[in-house]
């Protein structure tokens, strides 16, 4: 156990200096752990990767991590259950799955953050008709406040599931997660420009003919940049290591992070560095095992904020966040993403009863944010946006209880599972409540 050590998140805009920082290795050390902490009035927070750019993982107390938690414990192979370890991270569980020929059928495209922490946030991916990474969840393991173990499954209390699916870390320490996983598949994908106006004309038959649409704006700008994925019975046909060093480790992440940084120094040539970026972008056609088209490697440091909305509101929303920077002169180096995903059954799932359109701003890690974000938030009120828990946001209890149908359900099931709010924090009691 460590003492007194700041702890600072991915992004570097989060911080907090925990009391105690523990790293258990198996259920039984992280309930002998919080039953101490609760019983000395201390919270509890646990942290994964530290992926997430909201406070949510934050204490004074005992910051527990679960890096160590990161085995695969069950595989039935004829229902595609898999039981893992809370602290497992999405990248090493892709590789060991693979290896037995199972998948995570929908992903997002960054793989470094731990299974419980992409629960427990509402992480996602893209593709209309498919759902979010909770909704793969068929049970876990919940340690509560005074140590003991509530196993929670869809099939003996769907009530429960559906509150723990998404529980921002609310209700218990997350021990243990089965997934309900699939036959590993390849994917075919094709990466090409577009004019922003040729998209957003098409979008809605682009994502109801294909599987998974992913595409990306680029402020200052009249390009866009599409990436679709189809499942094939096709082998893979990956790219040669050198091209994808080339383009992945290269282009996208060292140089992009070099335009950035030079942005950062003078904010005046950011229309003209993000010119410059969009003019790179190239055709692409692969075909490669699921999470190698899903994911990609993401070493440039940002700040984000990610809202979904009803899919009926996707070319508004774009089109007027596409307004706001030219109107308030935001100089933005990022591009603005735009992804989609069927309706959700997790309580506080950001895709909860809705087909859903996501639409994510990013902002250099080095360069403000929050007049930026304050001013795309606003949109997206107006268009019934959920923020994304684990993105910046400036939200609170009392104006995001309307969007979710289930809210007071949650609270009640936070009431029982933590009456004296051993995990709660200042980022909770903002966005649920005391």
């Amino acid at each position: 156990m460590v003492t007194g050590r700041l702890w600072v998140n991915w992004g570097q805009n989060q911080s907090c200096r925990p009391e105690h920082v523990a790293y258990p290795r198996s259920p039984d050390e992280i309930a002998a752990l919080v039953k101490t902490a609760a019983g000395a009035g201390r919270t509890v927070k646990v942290i994964g990767s530290g992926h997430s750019f909201t406070g949510i993982a934050l204490t004074d107390g005992l910051m527990l991590s679960l890096r160590h938690c990161d085995r695969i414990l069950e595989v039935d192979h004829s229902t595609g259950l898999v039981k893992v370890e809370a602290g497992i991270t999405l990248a090493s569980l892709n590789r060991e799955l693979a290896a037995i020929g199972l998948a995570i059928e929908n992903l997002g495209d960054i793989e470094y953050q731990s299974v419980a922490g992409a629960i427990s946030t509402s992480t996602h991916g893209t593709g209309a008709k498919f759902h979010s990474i909770p909704s793969q969840v068929e049970a876990m393991e919940l340690i509560l406040a005074d140590g003991s173990t509530l196993n929670i499954s869809r099939a003996s209390d769907p009530d429960l599931l559906h509150s723990a699916q998404v529980g921002l870390g609310a209700l218990g320490v997350i021990a243990t997660v089965t997934l309900r996983c699939v036959p590993a598949f390849n994917l075919y994908s094709e990466e090409r420009p577009w004019k922003l106006n040729e998209v957003l004309e098409q979008i809605d038959d682009l994502v109801d003919s294909n599987e998974h649409v992913d595409f990306y704006w680029y402020p200052h700008s009249d390009v866009a940049q599409t990436f679709i994925h189809n499942r094939t019975n096709e082998s893979a046909r990956p790219r040669h290591r050198l091209k994808a060093y080339y383009e992945d480790v290269l282009m996208e992440n060292r140089m992009f992070n070099l335009v950035n940084w030079v942005g950062s120094l003078n904010q005046t040539w950011i229309p003209s560095l993000s010119g410059f970026t969009a003019s790179q972008i190239g055709r692409a056609r692969i075909t490669d095992r699921s999470d190698r088209v899903f994911t990609n490697p993401r070493t440039v440091r940002f700040v984000e904020m990610e809202y979904a909305i009803p899919r009926s509101h996707a070319i508004a929303a774009l089109r007027s966040v596409k307004e706001l920077i030219e109107k308030k002169a935001f100089k933005i180096g990022f591009p603005i993403e735009m992804r989609f995903l069927g309706p959700d059954d997790a309580f506080l799932g950001t895709a909860y009863g809705r087909d859903t359109a996501y639409i994510a701003v990013h902002v250099y890690y080095r360069l403000a944010y929050e007049s930026f974000f304050r001013e795309v938030e606003a949109v997206m009120k107006e268009m019934e946006g959920r923020p994304h828990w684990g993105k910046m946001h400036y939200r609170t209890a009392h104006d995001l209880r309307p969007l979710y149908p289930q809210w007071d359900r949650f609270l009640d099931v936070r009431d029982r599972l933590d009456p004296e709010r051993v995990f709660s924090n200042e980022y909770l009691e903002r966005v649920l409540g005391p």
